[in-house]
């Protein structure tokens, strides 16, 4: 035991350093461990229905966008009236909530990762 914190040595003293150092790195660890261990428990069941519900409905939205819509000014108001209405029923919101403002044609020579971001990007 050190008697006189004057008398401790260079060695003594980069011990006790790595010691200390280890002791919180392995307390971190097991931090670091039980989150992981709690997101498991916790949260497994509503990451599935997420990523099933993000597979389906990038699925349905490849399948309107390769679809080639010709549009005339009789059908323009039935076309806004689908669009809130699919975009009410993805965003679980009613159609009153929506306003469409503006409609863009996607470029199709976007890739499929490049549709799942902007549907990402949409919620």
């Amino acid at each position: 035991m050190i008697q006189n914190v004057m008398e401790v040595s260079l060695g003594e003293a980069v011990v006790v350093t790595i010691f200390s150092m280890a002791v919180v790195f392995v307390a971190l660890l097991i931090i670091s461990y039980l989150l992981k261990g709690f997101k498991v428990l916790f949260y497994k069941k509503k990451t599935q229905k997420i990523k099933t519900n993000v597979a389906k409905t990038v699925k349905e939205k490849v399948a309107v966008t390769n679809e080639e819509i010709i549009i005339s000014n009789d059908d323009e108001e039935e076309l806004i009236a689908v669009i809130t209405a699919a975009l009410a029923a993805s965003l679980s919101k009613s159609i009153s909530e929506i306003r469409i403002r503006n409609i863009k044609r996607v470029n199709q020579g976007s890739s499929m990762w490049t549709r799942a971001g902007r549907f990402e990007q949409m919620k």
